[in-house]
């Protein structure tokens, strides 16, 4: 039986299990499309699943599922501290297990996210004069909103490189992931 009250329902999480990273669409307590990311962010494996839900815990699910060529997935997903653990039972019975951080995506036609609205304020006036020196363009809407140079800035921020003083949070990653992937608007 569903569980109703299963957080997850009609929303998008992007999900980093660090050797891969997924995201999960909920339809609804009993349905999730997953995609894929290839290493580059663009979408690759993609299957609409039924799910079963329960609650384990407070903010705590036990998310169940079989895909079309048999592979079993248990998540246990903890919507409090957005970290989740999958287990993988591939054909053959290979298993695998990975433990990852979530963060909420915006939903379906909510539309993209923009630089003037959601990047540009990312961004400090020391990283911006910082970056400048380097011949990286923040405060230039349009130098960012070049595929080759977001990109570049992506990776420097993914892997930590950017900014200098500290890794950004998962959410903001994602956040400027979506925008590449939106369309640089």
């Amino acid at each position: 039986m569903p569980n109703d009250s299963f957080p997850g329902t009609g929303n998008k999480y992007l999900v980093d299990f660090v050797e891969f990273k997924v995201v999960l669409s909920f339809t609804s307590a009993t349905s999730l499309t997953y995609v894929v990311q290839n290493p580059d962010g663009s979408p690759g494996q993609t299957e609409n699943v039924v799910i079963k839900t329960e609650n384990i815990g407070p903010d705590l699910f036990l998310v169940t599922w079989q895909e079309g060529d048999t592979t079993t997935v248990v998540h246990v997903e903890d919507y409090g501290n957005k970290k989740m653990i999958t287990n993988i039972t591939n054909p053959g019975n290979r298993f695998e297990q990975h433990h990852g951080t979530f963060v909420q995506l915006p939903a379906d036609g909510e539309g993209p996210p923009t630089y003037v609205d959601d990047i540009r304020p990312l961004f400090r006036s020391m990283d911006i004069t910082c970056m400048d020196l380097k011949g990286v363009k923040l405060e230039d809407q349009a130098w960012l909103s070049t595929p080759a140079n977001a990109q570049r800035v992506f990776t420097a921020l993914s892997s930590g490189f950017m900014p200098p003083d500290g890794r950004w949070p998962p959410e903001k990653v994602a956040l400027f992931k979506s925008w590449m992937d939106g369309g640089f608007h």
